[in-house]
């Protein structure tokens, strides 16, 4: 996955991004694959010395804001997590799921992009913030975010910490 360009942007910065299972299928209903995924995650961001402010992962795809230090990282830290993520989740999906993951006899277990946004400021900020914890909620999956396990909602309303751990240190602040 090459590392995009199309910003031009350097430096330090926190981006929201989102990537999606192929098909939308809901692979993370199931705590085997979800606690792994969000594992892969927390890893990926270790490796990369990046932070994690919030995020949510849905039965079929992920949503967080995520800090670097160069912009250039999170293509990388994006692409390193569903690469190790699919190779580690491949050997425990059934069947039926790894046919639905197989288009053209190749196993794909996220869409082949993700999306993101450079977040630019506090109101930004507290918008995606809202955003990725009432995810659930307005799924139907819960009647409170802070019921749903994978998220950072507990966190933010400090009832506990979740899989991946948040940066607390972060600021728009200089």
């Amino acid at each position: 996955m090459p590392t995009r360009t199309r910003l031009k942007l350097e430096g330090p910065c926190l981006a929201f991004v989102t990537t999606t299972v192929t098909g939308w299928v809901p692979l993370f209903n199931d705590k085997r694959p979800a606690e792994a995924a969000l594992d892969q995650f927390r890893q990926a961001l270790a490796h990369y010395s990046a932070s994690c402010m919030a995020y949510v992962l849905m039965p079929s795809h992920l949503h967080a804001l995520v800090g670097v230090n160069e912009y250039t990282l999170i293509a990388r830290l994006m692409q390193g997590f569903k690469i190790l993520t699919a190779k580690r989740l491949k050997p425990v999906l059934g069947e039926n799921l790894l046919q639905q993951l197989s288009g053209n006899g190749r196993y794909h277990f996220w869409k082949p992009r993700y999306d993101e946004l450079v977040v630019t400021g506090e109101k930004q900020f507290r918008i995606k913030v809202e955003y990725i914890h009432a995810n659930p909620v307005r799924a139907g999956l819960v009647q409170e975010a802070i019921n749903w396990v994978y998220s950072s909602a507990r966190d933010w309303a400090g009832l506990g910490r979740g899989i991946v751990p948040l940066d607390r240190t972060f600021s728009f602040q200089q």
